[in-house]
């Protein structure tokens, strides 16, 4: 019996403890200050049409990207900056751009009982990227880019995505500026490569 209220007493006095270190957990988050604000941004967007074959487009557009794969995040794992920025720019190729991912949106329609010819491309150039983030790292919510590409309902594809100069415009930096253009021309330039 005596081990048992020795046990009990131990028990309350542990969750005594937790329950003050809660409390002083709790009421540092509480004095935390938070800052919320809303900026207005007007985003030009992009549709290009062709009436090349989704299958076609796809394909050309996957060949003539790089991917950013498991050798360049090893490489970023260990802190092999020159190998690094070599892979890179290796990557990135003619066009300066890189896949980081693939959805499958069309895919993901067989929730709705059909799959649909449309995939979302997520593109960008780290090197790029950096030169943005350096300045101010909130631009990194616009690296990688979104490309979606998808059949048309004339039976060819449409490319569609907000052009970068209008997104990073925000920040109000010229630095910046410098590469939403150099997007842009990125964007416009692998948009009519690939659907002609």
């Amino acid at each position: 019996m005596i081990r048992l209220r020795i046990a009990a007493s131990r028990f309350a006095l542990s969750t005594a403890a937790i329950a003050i270190g809660m409390s002083t957990f709790w009421a540092s988050a509480m004095a935390a200050t938070v800052e919320v604000s809303e900026t207005k941004t007007i985003i030009d967007h992009v549709t290009v049409s062709s009436s090349k074959p989704y299958a076609l487009v796809k394909q050309e557009l996957e060949s003539r990207l790089g991917r950013l794969d498991d050798h360049i995040r090893t490489l970023l794992k260990q802190d092999k900056v020159d190998e690094l920025r070599t892979a890179l720019q290796k990557a990135a190729g003619n066009d300066g751009l890189v896949i980081h991912y693939i959805g499958l949106h069309g895919d993901w329609l067989v929730l709705k009982g059909q799959r649909r010819n449309g995939t979302e491309y997520f593109t960008g150039n780290i090197l790029t990227a950096t030169e943005m983030t350096s300045v101010n790292m909130a631009a990194g919510l616009y690296a990688p880019l979104r490309i979606m590409v998808y059949e048309n309902a004339q039976g060819g594809t449409t490319i569609e995505y907000d052009k970068p100069s209008t997104q990073l415009s925000q920040f109000h930096s010229a630095q910046i500026d410098v590469q939403g253009r150099s997007l842009d021309d990125r964007l416009a330039k692998l948009c009519a490569s690939v659907l002609q």
